[in-house]
């Protein structure tokens, strides 16, 4: 969990809370997906329907549900279990009331890099339902979903950015709750809860700046090379170098934009021998040049 727990730490999330509202009647809402966001919606009172383009049936919610989509996927919000011809206008939404009729919905997003999404979300499902009464952290989501509830009824300073700040726990907590129940979702927690990866992926974790080989790895594993890369593929969805990789880069990322490393620095503490291949290696996975 030390390994995951620095990973977590390292992340800049900075989530955005772009609706908060109280609808009523027949609304629906849709959106067309296909950003690199992450979104949500929690379902401060009352219910609603989610609907998938896939032809699925719809998914009723109820208050304290939280629709996770990591990978932005299209689909549409509203009241009934039939998506309404009229659209609802909820550009000026009504103030969030959760004693009054209809559905209170508080809706937002975060932007990871691509990266992190690879090594975090890569094999999450388009759609998440998550029940705070089927979770083994149900009830730290259920404090800080009433908190945020509280938060956004009020028309207080700073509301808004102590909502973003709350989303961004709310991720955390979703990204632990997915631990406790399928943690092959995610590339990372895949690598680090397998049994016989775990020993490897712990001591390259532990140590980035050494020299790492395919059959280095596959020796702490006690598997032969072909044997190794051929599990780790299958289970983390990557080659394990490029596994290696990524990881190098997140931790130079975090370093550079602390701002108190040079670059040579940061090259040999992510394994490079040289700048000039650290700067390769990072533009290739990051998609812009470490300066």
């Amino acid at each position: 969990m030390s390994a995951l727990n620095d990973f977590l730490r390292r992340l800049h999330l900075g989530s955005e809370v772009y609706y908060v509202g109280q609808l009523c009647d027949a609304w629906h809402m849709s959106t067309p997906g296909g950003s690199d966001a992450t979104t949500f919606h929690l379902v401060c009172s009352g219910e609603a329907w989610v609907h998938l383009r896939d032809g699925s049936a719809p998914t009723r919610m109820a208050a304290g549900d939280i629709a996770f989509f990591p990978h932005d996927a299209a689909h549409s919000f509203s009241a009934l279990p039939v998506v309404p011809q009229q659209a609802f206008d909820y550009s000026h939404p009504a103030p969030l009331d959760v004693h009054a009729p209809g559905t209170g919905l508080l809706c937002g997003h975060l932007k990871l890099p691509a990266h992190i999404r690879r090594l975090l979300l890569a094999c999450f499902p388009e759609f998440l339902l998550i029940r705070t009464d089927n979770s083994n952290v149900g009830k730290q989501m259920s404090k800080l979903i009433e908190m945020m509830t509280e938060e956004a009824t009020q028309n207080d300073a700073g509301a808004s950015a102590i909502l973003d700040r709350l989303s961004d726990t709310l991720f955390l907590y979703v990204i632990r709750h997915t631990l406790h129940h399928e943690p092959e979702l995610s590339p990372l927690l895949a690598a680090l809860s397998d049994e016989q990866l775990r020993p490897a992926v712990s001591a390259f974790i532990d140590a980035p700046a050494a020299v790492w080989t395919v059959e280095r790895l596959a020796g702490l594993a006690c598997q032969s090379r072909s044997a190794f890369a051929q599990r780790f593929s299958q289970q983390v969805k990557m080659p394990p170098m490029e596994f290696v990789a990524i990881w190098r880069m997140q931790l130079a990322t975090a370093m550079l934009a602390d701002g108190r490393a040079n670059m040579l620095d940061v090259a040999l503490r992510c394994g490079y021998e040289s700048e000039a291949a650290f700067r390769k290696a990072f533009k290739r996975i990051i998609g812009v040049a470490p300066g």
